[in-house]
């Protein structure tokens, strides 16, 4: 387990201004102006730069723009969180452009799930910071977005103590077990990306959550004897996933793969907790607050978040 417990970054209050930013793919206007409405609604003021409408934002060239933008909301003292607009593909493009000075000396609250993991895996190596695994903008926030996405989301981010267990009723038990260590993770394909790059993901003494759709059979095999063999599930001390889907939409059974990359393993193991991607609009999202305390216990189907992720 990590020696030095990760920066907490401070707690959201209504009033307070979160800034979007968009590091990855351009994104869906409309379904954007929702989610600003949304948060907005919730009474937290709102800044983003106009600049992400751009058609041409997510394209190859814009790679330094799109960092510059998280930059400078790292340094405005007035935004207190970063939500990301939308996931997709390019955020790893940014990676060389952010300022590893500014984001270490103004810790935030920073929030967002698939591609968005590479930044995720950044800001935890680089500025030992708590993130956050949760729903973006343009997608899962708007008027009428499940309500316990919206509280969990409000509770992680704006109270500083513990969110407490966590029992969703499509979990499933792998493997029994219970064991304790900070929450680490993300997209699983991310991850696989991250490997051999300075911010790989941390797992020693870690409950591990991974998760991803759109990958075949074969391809998620070939995930998980990859991360075996780099050493990434040597030290872990639980795993949890969330959903992993084919191409159209089908969950995989990957128990068998479980077993067999797992085998020798004794860990708990838990499938089907609702972060990250969704199949369904409205679907439930937890968001996960990766670098906190947190327990699984595979027979109660539970995930407890064991302590604050603000202060």
């Amino acid at each position: 387990m990590q020696k030095i417990a990760p920066i907490k970054p401070g707690r959201l209050v209504k009033g307070d201004t979160i800034g979007i930013v968009a590091p990855s793919s351009s994104f869906d206007r409309d379904n954007f102006k929702k989610g600003v409405a949304m948060l907005r609604s919730l009474g937290y003021a709102v800044k983003y730069e106009r600049s992400i409408f751009n058609a041409c934002w997510s394209k190859p060239g814009h790679n330094k723009q799109r960092a510059l933008q998280i930059n400078r909301m790292f340094a405005d003292t007035q935004v207190k969180a970063i939500f990301c607009a939308k996931a997709g593909t390019g955020s790893a493009e940014i990676i060389p452009y952010l300022d590893k000075k500014i984001i270490r000396n103004n810790p935030k609250i920073f929030v967002g799930y698939s591609d968005i993991t590479v930044i995720l895996l950044y800001l935890q190596k680089i500025a030992n910071m708590v993130v956050f695994h949760g729903p973006i903008v343009s997608d899962e926030i708007y008027h009428d977005m499940n309500q316990l996405t919206l509280e969990y989301l409000q509770a992680l981010c704006g109270q500083a103590k513990p969110l407490g267990e966590l029992k969703v009723l499509q979990l499933i038990a792998f493997r029994q077990g219970r064991a304790s260590g900070r929450l680490a993770g993300g997209n699983l394909s991310l991850i696989v990306e991250a490997m051999d790059l300075p911010y790989r993901v941390a797992t020693r003494g870690c409950i591990l959550f991974l998760e991803d759709i759109n990958e075949s059979f074969e391809t998620m095999q070939q995930y998980f004897v990859r991360l075996r063999r780099a050493g990434i599930f040597k030290k872990i001390a639980g795993l949890v996933f969330g959903k992993i889907t084919d191409p159209a939409g089908k969950e995989h059974d990957i128990r068998g793969i479980v077993d067999e990359i797992f085998k020798g393993y004794n860990i708990p193991i838990l499938y089907g907790f609702p972060s990250g991607h969704l199949q369904l609009r409205g679907g439930l999202h937890i968001t996960l607050p990766f670098g906190v305390l947190a327990t699984i216990d595979s027979e109660a189907l539970s995930l407890t978040i064991d302590e604050a992720a603000v202060t």
